[in-house]
């Protein structure tokens, strides 16, 4: 039984493996664009792929940045981490790069200098000849190596950091397609350091608190490639098609290894498009537990098979579209799982600057290593979370514009999920007090996870305001949150508020403004006792935290042709932040430097 089984589950494996790779062959042979080859090829989104099994499609409307400037210095270092309960992560890729838009020549490089001994570069080289493709370099390198942040609890520690990534890109357009290729590097550096009480002194010696002060490495290498048609004529099948392959590992012996195949098609018979969106992931995972009570390290296998089939009807009024989301999982830990979600979007056109939408959504979030790994740098490293069933995310709102430069966005969205993950701190009572203080406990600053079901409403508003000069948006969510066995939803703002803004102030001056306001949220203190201990741990502690609140500036000016001075001060207000609990963040940060393009 065994044997057919596992006979089974690779039949079905590849045969959605033939069915994608088939759409990279076929078009070479079949498809013949006897229509003029449109060469111009967009240098900077070469393939990215993506994890199918954790996309997902925002029903709200996207603000497009159309600015003709764009001020060159990114280097965030303490933006807030605050997700939407609805955002599924996928693998990160080249995605990471803020490539530049229309780079006269051949490349750029920027860098400079910041207090807390931050230096940071870019490099960017294409080749702009090239009539029928492109091939590109880019380098990025940021890190901080010094200085002192104070901790809520009074005392003060270095959190150095770096954060570097290397990338090759290039396409070739050739008989109707567009095939695309990446080599990507990315090498990331963080140091345990939270702590939100006064430091103990034996903190060094205490195995409970084993990662305080220890420097935990990410490296991720990629390999993409892929194929896409230039089919112009309806009566052609337009397809986009492509493999990810990835590795992922850390300083404390966890690797990942990833498989991914993707596939899009569309076809336009009628007044319909049918589309297909297949996917096939396979992951490989070493040195993880699900239950770190345990200590039983494993090396979880998994593979996700993801199939979409829509069918959208568009006319001058309305546009529809039905269809489903089918997730097949084959672990060696849960088994086999089935999923299906019905998926449907409704949008109706109010003349030509309104526009009403709806939607019903539902998907299985594939929570791999790479993933928790990037979206919280201080998680216990052995922890495997568990995938979260996002059940059905319903959606509506009103998006348009009140002038050209003018638009807007109203949204509403309800979402249930189970097994949704909470990220919680672990204690120990060794007080001897009854009712303890948050000072009497012992923290252990690497983060672990606990589940529950999840139910949010999310209401959003956002504005833009874009000139050739000015570019203005502002954008809101306000949450509310429900859950089944926990008190509260844990790490989920009430609100976020964001406004940023890029102008000129002359031909040769422009800047930036950026504010971040992210509401309280709940933390929760999980008491540890030895899985053998003959009583049950007392009952969690929630403390709320403060809200935080980011201000950042930024000015770009050109002294002569080709040649920038960049300015930038970020967290302005020298607010001590928590981004996560007891790990402050850096106060006012001071960073200058130049970009010279050629």
């Amino acid at each position: 039984m065994l044997q057919q089984h596992m006979t089974q589950r690779y039949f079905i494996s590849f045969s959605i493996l033939f069915i994608i790779l088939t759409g990279c062959i076929l078009p070479i042979y079949g498809q013949k664009d006897t229509t003029r080859l449109n060469k111009e090829v967009e240098v900077f989104k070469s393939y990215r792929p993506t994890v199918s099994g954790a996309s997902k499609i925002n029903l709200l409307p996207e603000i497009k940045d159309t600015t003709l400037f764009r001020p060159d210095m990114n280097y965030g270092t303490a933006s807030h981490p605050v997700k939407g309960s609805f955002q599924a992560s996928a693998l990160k890729a080249s995605g990471q790069f803020q490539r530049e838009i229309n780079i006269p020549g051949y490349g750029k490089i920027s860098g400079g200098f910041g207090n807390y001994i931050t230096p940071f570069v870019d490099f960017y080289l294409n080749n702009p000849n090239m009539q029928n493709g492109t091939l590109g370099l880019q380098m990025n390198h940021i890190s901080s190596l010094g200085g002192n942040i104070r901790l809520k609890g009074g005392n003060t520690t270095d959190a150095p950091y770096s954060s570097s990534k290397a990338a090759i890109f290039g396409s070739f357009v050739a008989r109707g397609v567009t095939i695309s290729s990446e080599i990507f590097y990315k090498r990331d550096m963080n140091r345990f350091y939270g702590y939100p009480v006064e430091i103990p002194a034996d903190i060094m010696t205490d195995n409970f608190v084993k990662y305080f002060n220890q420097d935990q490495l990410h490296q991720l290498g990629h390999f993409d490639f892929s194929v896409k048609s230039n089919a112009s004529s309806t009566s052609l099948l337009k397809f986009d098609t492509g493999i990810n392959l990835s590795y992922f590992n850390t300083s404390t012996s966890q690797v990942e290894k990833a498989t991914c195949f993707n596939g899009d098609f569309s076809y336009d018979f009628g007044g319909f498009t049918g589309k297909l969106k297949a996917g096939f992931d396979h992951f490989e995972t070493e040195n993880v537990e699900q239950d770190l009570d345990f200590s039983i390290a494993s090396s979880p296998k998994s593979s996700w098979l993801h199939l979409s089939p829509v069918v959208f009807y568009r006319n001058e009024s309305f546009t529809i579209a039905g269809g489903l989301n089918l997730y097949t999982v084959f672990s060696d830990v849960d088994g086999t799982t089935f999923k299906p979600f019905p998926k449907a979007d409704f949008t109706l056109h109010l003349g030509d600057n309104f526009s009403l939408y709806a939607g019903l959504d539902g998907s299985l979030q594939n929570n791999h290593y790479s993933k928790i790994a990037e979206e919280n740098r201080y998680v216990n490293p052995f922890l495997d979370v568990k995938p979260t069933n996002h059940k059905y995310l319903v959606s509506g709102g009103l998006k348009g514009k009140i002038a050209t430069p003018l638009a807007f966005g109203l949204g509403l969205k309800y979402g249930k999920s189970e097994d949704e993950y909470f990220y919680v701190t672990r204690v120990e009572n060794r007080s001897g007090n009854a009712n303890p203080t948050l000072a009497d406990l012992t923290y252990n600053n690497a983060f672990e996870v606990v589940y529950d079901n999840l139910g949010t409403m999310d209401f959003s508003a956002d504005l833009s305001y874009t000139t050739a000069d000015v570019l203005l948006l502002l954008a809101g969510h306000f949450y509310n949150y429900e859950v089944t066995s926990l008190e509260k939803a844990l790490y989920r703002p009430d609100f976020t508020v964001n406004a940023t803004t890029e102008f000129k102030v002359t031909e040769k001056l422009s800047a930036m403004a950026g504010v971040y306001f992210t509401g309280p949220r709940n933390v929760m203190l999980k008491f540890y006792l030895p899985p053998v201990a003959s009583s049950l741990p007392p009952p969690p502690i929630y403390v709320k935290t403060d809200a935080m609140a980011e201000v950042n500036l930024g000015v770009k000016y050109n002294i002569m042709n080709h040649l920038d001075f960049l300015g930038k001060v970020e967290n302005l207000l020298n607010r001590k932040d928590e981004q996560w609990y007891g790990y402050t963040v850096q106060g006012i940060r001071l960073k200058v430097g130049a970009s010279f393009s050629f």
